[in-house]
């Protein structure tokens, strides 16, 4: 009997070896990506980014097929399914063209280029998966997002192309290179200009930042535009900074219209907390269901803003619950975040992934369980979280959002929640960011308005950053839990990370923290600075960095910050011009359309009207600062403690406020403030 068990286990065990050794296996099975490793067992002969590639692709004379994504991209799941597993697409990419893959987090400067070469192409703004063809000595020819296998929609599919372009380079090559040299000479030709012009800025730009917006506001539901539609909270949090210094009331109103709009929707996760990364539809009720660090960093920063501004309960409750599930799913055990959850996420019954599947509900499978909860009226208590009969999503499933003025029965949230415990979690990437993480740090100390429990969060967490990402004087851009970094930091790692630090030294006033974020904009300035231009990168590929945002807020435009807050804790001017370059040689955006740089614009209004640092007693230190962060609405406020007995108030180049009483000296800080700001806003102002 035991040798037939023992017999039935070795032969098994021999199927599934001979299964798995029948798996394809490419070269991204020696990648670290986890996005690489999701299609490293593809039958496509999928290759890194990197000298072996372009080799082979010279050597063999073939085009290249360039694929961009990222780990939790539910189109780009849907882009492997459909015909990165297809053995037909395999055959036609292993034949005719040398296949490449890259993460766009892991090398976020190799898809800043080639979304450039999208959008010149298409007169649009590309997305994930990128889809690029390119000549053997790599010159672009073709560009596309998501490409279905086969025509679909008047969408051409993959097939034809592959098949299309393959056919022209074997019997035309002349035509593509026709095509590509005159994409690659309008790429060089933007490149020039992309770093955006040197423009004066007059005193109006936050008016001008506000009534473009204005413009394309949706009244009805905030936010801007129709569908899709994003966050932006950059944007949000310099509209607030706005209403603080100039008491914009429409400025407010369309910050605090969007927020609230998003608090009560779906693009709100109302069970656990924290926000998904954009919604499919104009009433934020359908969102693209990933969770991204980033993205609810930015947004904890304008909620806490926002519930400092107004203390409206319901932005303290999303900063409060937004910090909880941040910490509960998607902190590493060695004190970092990890960087997003997929939109995807396992039903059992039905042994597949689905989009959305871990955060919907059907209605007709919660009402009894309402009902035996003893839940009065539950058709009603489901309704006021929008999860109805026919449901808002597909399959009669429901995403709940508020469809009341209330925050909905706390017990059917309990349910709600209890019910997803038995759910598997949608699959995180665990990749630990210097510039996610740092971001997450900064909006963290900001969220110590709230809950000053988050500011202990946010230096436990520099410190853990600190330690496993800064090695030996080596910045690093990432690194999995468990292993050593490898891939070098980019500029936005450095950027962020000095804000984060500065943070830190506004909090603690640690001498530490201030040397630290000297030495970081030092070797800032050594790797990536060039005659005056600022590259996203160290290495060979490299792009000139502007003040646009994309994803998230500009690098450089942080940096110019950086530089601004450092004049003024160490009083040298030099870090005053250095900002005052960066705004200087990209001003060309904010002159033009500033709505696409609202983190210049902040820092422009930050130069403009003047960081003021406060410089308090160290026994009142504590207090006196409590004291007047609750009552002043300045939104470039620094503090530092002194040994001596005054109370003063500076700005980089001088001290415009001394009194040895706190209520005399707030209430002249308050009166010279408004002084300044009506006397700046009324003068002419260049650059």
């Amino acid at each position: 009997m035991y040798s037939r068990i023992l017999l039935l286990f070795f032969t098994l065990f021999s199927l599934l070896f001979a299964a798995e050794e029948k798996r394809p296996v490419n070269a991204l099975i020696h990648e670290e990506s986890p996005y690489l490793q999701q299609h490293a067992h593809n039958p496509v002969h999928w290759m890194p980014w990197g000298d072996a590639a372009f080799e082979k692709a010279k050597r063999e004379h073939k085009l290249i097929f360039l694929s961009i994504g990222y780990s939790t991209c539910h189109w780009c799941h849907v882009m492997e399914r459909e015909s990165f597993e297809n053995p037909e697409v395999a055959k036609l990419l292993n034949r005719f063209f040398v296949a490449i893959k890259v993460d766009r987090e892991e090398r976020p400067q190799i898809d800043r280029y080639y979304q450039r070469v999208y959008r010149l192409i298409n007169r649009r703004a590309g997305g994930w998966p990128l889809t690029i063809l390119l000549t053997p000595d790599r010159r672009p020819f073709f560009a596309a997002t998501y490409l279905p296998r086969e025509e679909r929609y008047r969408q051409p599919g993959l097939l034809d192309l592959l098949r299309t372009a393959a056919e022209t380079w074997r019997k035309r090559p002349e035509k593509i290179e026709k095509i590509a040299a005159g994409i690659d000479r309008a790429v060089q030709r933007t490149g020039r200009t992309d770093t955006t012009r040197p423009a004066p800025v007059t005193s109006g730009l936050s008016t001008h930042f506000v009534r473009t917006l204005r413009d394309s506001f949706d009244a009805a539901y905030g936010g801007w535009g129709l569908q899709p539609k994003f966050p932006r909270a950059m944007t949000l949090t310099t509209l607030l900074k706005i209403y603080e210094l100039t008491g914009d009331r429409t400025a407010l109103k369309m910050a605090t219209r969007t927020l609230e709009a998003m608090a009560r929707g779906g693009i709100y996760d109302q069970v656990e907390g924290g926000f998904y990364r954009y919604s499919t539809d104009r009433e934020w009720t359908i969102p693209h269901f990933e969770k991204m660090l980033y993205t609810n960093a930015e947004l904890l920063e304008a909620y806490a803003l926002a519930a400092q501004i107004s203390g409206e309960p319901l932005f303290r409750k999303v900063v409060r619950e937004t910090v909880a599930v941040m910490r509960r799913h998607y902190r590493d055990p060695d004190g970092l975040f990890y960087g997003a959850s997929d939109a995807d996420s396992l039903d059992p019954e039905r042994d597949r992934t689905e989009e959305g599947f871990y955060y919907t509900y059907r209605y007709d499978r919660l009402l009894p369980r309402l009902g035996k909860a003893g839940i009065a009226h539950p058709a009603r208590a489901l309704k006021e979280f929008g999860i109805t009969e026919n449901g808002n999503f597909i399959r009669f499933r429901s995403n709940p959002r508020l469809d009341t003025r209330g925050w909905g029965d706390p017990r059917v949230r309990r349910l709600l929640r209890a019910l997803r415990e038995r759910r598997p979690y949608p699959f995180i990437d665990k990749k630990l960011q210097t510039s996610w993480n740092a971001l997450w740090i900064h909006a963290l100390f900001g969220a110590s308005s709230v809950d000053r429990r988050y500011r202990d969060l946010a230096l436990e967490t520099l410190e853990r950053l600190d330690r496993q990402l800064d090695i030996n004087g080596t910045l690093y851009h990432q690194k999995l839990p468990g292993r050593p970094p490898r891939v070098p930091a980019l500029l936005e790692d450095y950027s962020f990370l000095i804000a984060a630090t500065l943070d830190a030294y506004d909090a603690t006033q640690d001498r530490r923290w201030l040397n630290r974020a000297e030495s970081l904009i030092a070797r800032a300035k050594r790797h990536f600075e060039k005659q005056g231009i600022w590259y996203d990168s160290a290495g060979t590929f490299r792009n000139p960095l502007t003040l646009e945002g994309g994803s998230y807020r500009s690098p450089l435009a942080v940096l110019a910050d950086d530089y601004l807050r450092l004049a003024v804790y160490t009083e040298n001017l030099d870090y005053r011009e250095a900002a005052q370059s960066i705004l200087r040689s990209g001003a060309g955006i904010l002159d033009t359309y500033p709505a696409a740089a609202p983190m210049a614009v902040s820092v422009w209004l930050a130069q403009r009207f003047g960081y003021v640092i406060l410089k308090l007693p160290a026994e009142k230190f504590r207090t006196l600062r409590r004291k007047i962060s609750s009552q002043l609405r300045y939104p470039f406020l620094l503090y530092r403690e002194t040994n001596d007995d005054l109370l003063q108030a500076c700005r980089v180049d001088r001290c415009f406020l001394y009194d040895r009483n706190a209520s005399a000296f707030l209430h002249h800080l308050r009166q010279s403030l408004k002084k300044a700001d009506s006397a700046e806003m009324k003068s002419p102002a260049r650059f």
